[in-house]
């Protein structure tokens, strides 16, 4: 039997959420590394997928990508400070 659509939506902003932390680069610390260990194939994400009706594997390849570029990103801000 086919949950909700509250159940499936809810699910669907829980991943979003963590998405959402991993992105921004003023978060706390502590909320992007929960939602990086969340994303990379935790059994809650394996949890949320199913209830949202998601495929884990292809939300986890998407959002290693997110990470690597959020991690790019971040070194090359770091990276382009000028020293006086």
């Amino acid at each position: 039997m086919p949950l909700p659509a509250a159940h499936r939506s809810l699910a669907a902003h829980v991943i979003e959420q963590a998405v959402r932390d991993v992105r921004n680069p003023s978060g706390a610390p502590i909320d992007s590394a929960s939602a990086r260990s969340f994303l990379s194939g935790s059994p809650m994400l394996s949890y949320w997928c199913e209830v949202a009706e998601l495929d884990l594997t292809c939300v986890i390849v998407r959002a290693r990508t997110l990470m690597a570029g959020c991690d790019a990103g971040r070194r090359g801000r770091a990276g382009s400070a000028e020293v006086h």
